[in-house]
């Protein structure tokens, strides 16, 4: 790097030098050092580049399997805690957990209800459930009857205190959105008026639960089923991408020649042949001291303002008026008898 700085005694400007680290290691080694120099690293330079590399294209291939290994879908269930004494059929509303938009799932309605006579005698009743977004837009809506069947003993065993209900509500639902709002209701709308004395009842639950099976299908259900090989398999893929496109990408400069480097050789040799003689690096020093020099004479010369030249204007009196002249007028009579 250089710069111009003026002396005290008005003399030309002498150039004075940056020295830089580099600029340093650049003056210390000579022509031929420098070239031997750049002959041994090139080979290593692309080498240690890739080696470089490779620290991210781990990170960024581990990045990658925990992401495919993370978004995999899987599973759920979310507990229900239904509503009694509202005037409504037992109720509940929750938030099912993250899903995969376009994942299917078999979505049914768990029960865990005691063993008792009232529960046994009620009969049929519907179990509804209810999607939605957070923005209170139905997605599905679906009801379903369902019945409390007494479980079957052998005389010998004793009769269980609870019975389960499984009640399938929907099969293969991809519900299109992440967030989904679920409502559930449990019962029958009329509260079974018409058993007995006409008294409203109610469906004794000891525990509720709505539960979503992932269906496996296509290279989908190949990732749900396996999710942890199907992230060691995608992290695998893009660490061979990426070492494969790096590879391409530095490989080939480790065998190419600069031609950089056989000019410089080729120059070293002619300046050791043809040594420059005392009178030619005299007349060279000459024409180097002589060149500024010039540059600053041209740069003095001031230019004089020259007066402007006035220039005549006509008048239009003084001109003569220029006459038209007219055309001969042919006699088409004379003209036919000519001819």
């Amino acid at each position: 790097m250089y710069w111009l700085s003026a002396s005290a005694d008005g003399a030309r400007p002498r150039r004075s030098m940056l020295v830089t680290p580099a600029f340093f290691a650049a003056t210390a080694m000579s022509p031929s050092t420098r070239m031997l120099a750049w002959t041994l690293l090139r080979p290593i330079l692309p080498l240690f580049v890739f080696l470089s590399l490779v620290p991210g294209i781990l990170f960024f291939s581990a990045s990658a399997g925990w992401i495919v290994w993370r978004n995999a879908a899987v599973s759920w269930r979310v507990p229900l805690y239904l509503q009694y004494g509202d005037g409504l059929p037992p109720y509940a509303q929750v938030v099912l957990p993250s899903l995969v938009a376009h994942q299917r799932y078999d979505i049914s309605l768990e029960l865990q209800v005691p063993n008792i006579d009232n529960n046994l005698v009620l009969g049929n009743f519907m179990a509804g459930l209810t999607l939605s977004t957070r923005s209170n837009k139905t997605l599905m809506s679906i009801r379903k009857p369902a019945i409390v069947v007494p479980p079957h003993t052998a005389f010998y065993s004793r009769a269980p205190s609870s019975i389960s209900v499984h009640i399938p509500l929907l099969k293969s639902y991809a519900s299109g959105v992440s967030t989904v709002v679920a409502d559930v209701e449990v019962g029958r709308r009329d509260h079974w008026r018409s058993l007995g004395s006409e008294q409203g009842r109610e469906l004794s639950v000891i525990s509720a639960s709505l539960s979503g099976v992932v269906v496996h299908h296509g290279i989908r259900g190949l990732v749900t089923r396996f999710p942890l090989l199907a992230g060691l398999v995608s992290a695998g893929i893009f660490m061979a991408i990426s070492s494969i496109v790096v590879g391409l990408c530095i490989v080939p400069t480790m065998f190419r020649r600069p031609a950089q480097i056989e000019d410089l050789h080729l120059e070293l040799e002619e300046a050791k042949e043809e040594p420059t003689t005392p009178t030619e690096s005299s007349e060279l020093s000459d024409t180097s001291s002589q060149e500024p020099i010039l540059t600053r004479r041209s740069k003095d010369v001031k230019l004089e303002d020259i007066p402007p030249i006035p220039v005549p204007t006509a008048d239009p009196s003084t001109v003569p008026a220029l006459r038209r002249r007219r055309s001969k007028l042919v006699d088409p009579v004379s003209s036919d008898s000519d001819s």
